[in-house]
């Protein structure tokens, strides 16, 4: 391939770092990232735990609870870029471009993720310049969870910011959240501006896609794990178009999410939402 390995390494440096800040949410959501190919995963729905038992006299007294097998399905996701070579010949212009399609596909992965809750049946929690941190104080108690967290769109996340960089940070925990995080108005279903969750309830997976052998000549592939992301790894590709002689790299991943309990996830919307006529 055309890219060198020095080339490769800025591009590698650009993706881990902006899709570790990116997805900063995904590490506390149920998750299953392989290193492999796979469609379909399964998820264990463990919905109790063992019993506690006064004076035993076994000690391997816990009941087995396997749960319900729950299936999840991948879709293959493909984010590609061409590069020019200009931009080869400067190395910011490679990152620039590493750093751009990087957090066009966390945005993409997060979408999928904050899409499955929808307007319908949200919690209304008015307009952004009306909500502060007492009101923020008031959604701890939404969901039954020892962990409550908090996503945020923009304008609702920068109304309970500190006032100073010397009080606490809101990702480390604040108002009765394990921890409260900024996401993009776009990844959310229409008209929702925020969501409380309990990590366990919503599953995540990931695998590798596959290349047809035939290809693998012709494309170079590498995978790139995102440090701090309990494992999820992503395969970035590399190939020359021979027609047009232009360069391309890629990143790739089979991906899918789900909910597993609904009753630990609620949504936000600023007003009620009118149903649609039908």
């Amino acid at each position: 391939m055309a890219l060198s390995d020095a080339q490769k390494v800025i591009i590698h440096g650009e993706v881990i770092t902006s899709l570790r800040k990116a997805l900063v949410p995904l590490e506390f959501l149920k998750k299953d990232f392989r290193m492999e190919y796979a469609s379909q995963l399964d998820f264990k729905n463990v919905k109790t735990s063992g019993e506690v038992i006064e004076n035993p006299s076994s000690y391997q007294n816990d009941k087995e609870n396997n749960g319900d097998l729950i299936k999840l399905s991948l879709t293959e996701l493909h984010q590609a870029w061409r590069i020019t070579p200009a931009e080869k010949r400067n190395g910011w212009k490679l990152a620039d471009l590493a750093k751009t399609n990087s957090i066009a596909f966390a945005n993409d992965l997060h979408k999928r993720i904050m899409t499955l809750i929808p307007a319908s049946g949200s919690k209304v929690i008015g307009t952004a310049d009306k909500f502060n941190k007492r009101g923020c104080i008031n959604l701890s108690g939404d969901i039954e969870s020892d962990e409550p967290r908090l996503l945020l769109t923009p304008d609702y996340y920068r109304a309970i910011l500190p006032e100073n960089t010397t009080e606490f940070k809101l990702d480390g925990g604040a108002y009765g959240f394990e921890s409260i995080h900024k996401a993009k108005s776009s990844v959310f279903s229409e008209d929702v501006v925020g969501v409380t969750y309990e990590g366990s309830a919503i599953a995540v997976g990931s695998a590798i896609p596959e290349i047809d052998n035939e290809l693998k000549d012709d494309i170079h592939c590498e995978l790139i794990s995102i440090d701090g992301l309990a494992g999820l790894t992503v395969m970035f590709c590399n190939w020359l178009d021979r027609n047009t002689r232009a360069e391309w790299a890629s990143l790739g991943l089979m991906f899918g999410a789900k909910i597993l309990e609904p009753d630990k996830v609620k949504g936000y919307v600023a007003a009620a939402v009118t149903p649609p006529e039908s």
